[in-house]
């Protein structure tokens, strides 16, 4: 009868002599020792990943689970609203279109993965039944190479072909089809790749302010009085006591949401809508500052606090890498421009038409150092 292996290793250990038996038994005893220190630090080593897996995972769900994302799907055309008379007629406007796509047509938009361009959208509305004017549309155009932002203000009266609508005021875009829409028709008519948006209607923006501790604003005392007049209009439609909120003196101050708003509103002081740009861009860039002073943990505090109140279009993933990259964007030079440019445009009704291969090839060039335009 054939042994079974048990037994013949049974066998073996009687024939040999104690020394060997003792001296193997010592070093399989050392082996084994290393081979288990290694399986247990193999072993915490893959709990850490798995816990920072974990940690990654759940900032990623609270935040995003703050925020208020809207996927583009879900933004219906709104043909029915009604928006801003063009001052011209259909025959003018058709004529106007057919010049501009001829000029434009050829033109190709820039792709350069360093460059991350976003669009704040604010909008005007006084209730949540319409999707609202967007009398404030800023491209935030982050360039790594250059270590720069772009903050290039499209004035609300620029001439648009708003795809699915016609000729309009670019500020109409919003009201017919949200930020989708803004951002496709700037896409096509300027040549520009964006990225994502965000937006926010007056109400998110006062509470934006006043969680950074307010902005530091020069205001004349023209600007005041007009500003004044806003603030009562916010208040009141918000049941707040605007006494609580009035600007008394005019100078260098810190202001609160419901100011800061009234100031970047004022449209009627000055160069008209084209300080108003000005005046936006410069609120911003405060808020943008205030934010530059604060640590990673205030930034995460202020980031739970904002999210909720910005509608955009931001998925996960850009969402988390962004804010994990706040901190050195936030050092980079803020360069300022404006849609349109001096010089750069001509007036049809009461829209504003810019010469627009000028102006794409000065806008791309700009913002990523060359232009699509003439290739």
């Amino acid at each position: 009868m054939k042994k079974k292996y048990e037994d013949w290793e049974d066998e073996e250990e009687l024939h040999v002599s104690p020394r060997k038996k003792n001296s193997g038994s010592k070093g399989n005893g050392k082996r084994k020792k290393k081979k288990n220190k290694w399986v247990n630090v193999l072993t915490i080593v893959m709990i850490v990943i798995v816990l920072i897996l974990l940690g990654v995972y759940a900032v990623i769900n609270h935040y995003y689970g703050k925020s208020n994302y809207v996927s583009d799907s879900e933004i219906e055309l709104n043909s029915t609203v009604e928006t801003e008379s063009t001052g011209i007629t259909d025959e003018e406007a058709e004529q106007l279109q057919t010049e501009i796509i001829e000029q434009t047509g050829d033109i190709t938009l820039p792709n350069d993965e360093n460059v991350y361009n976003l669009l704040l959208i604010g909008v005007d509305r006084r209730d949540k039944t319409w999707y609202g004017n967007s009398d404030s549309m800023i491209l935030m155009s982050i360039n790594k190479d250059t270590k720069q932002i772009h903050m290039t203000s499209f004035m609300r009266d620029l001439y648009a072909s708003i795809p699915g609508v016609g000729v309009k005021k670019l500020n109409a875009a919003c009201a017919y089809g949200g930020g989708p829409l803004v951002v496709k028709t700037i896409e096509d008519n300027y040549k520009l790749p964006i990225d994502n948006y965000a937006s926010v209607d007056f109400d998110a923006m006062i509470d934006i302010v006043d969680l950074v501790g307010g902005v530091e604003i020069d205001i004349s005392s023209e600007e005041m009085r007009v500003a004044n007049n806003y603030i009562n209009e916010m208040c009141r439609l918000a049941g707040v006591d605007a006494s609580a909120h009035q600007l008394t003196q005019s100078g260098s101050q810190l202001m609160d949401g419901y100011q800061a708003v009234a100031y970047a509103r004022i449209r009627y002081v000055g160069n008209a809508d084209y300080q108003r740009t000005e005046r936006q861009r410069e609120v911003l860039e405060k808020i943008m500052k205030k934010c530059s002073s604060l640590s990673v943990t205030e930034l995460s505090s202020l980031a739970d606090a904002i999210l909720p109140a910005v509608t955009h279009n931001i998925d996960q993933s850009t969402l988390l890498s962004l804010i994990g990259q706040l901190p050195t964007i936030l050092s980079y030079e803020i360069v300022q421009s404006r849609v349109p440019y001096d010089g750069m445009f001509s007036s049809k009704g009461e829209m504003l038409v810019p010469d627009f291969a000028a102006t794409i090839q000065k806008l791309q060039t700009d913002i990523y150092g060359s232009s699509t335009v003439g290739q």
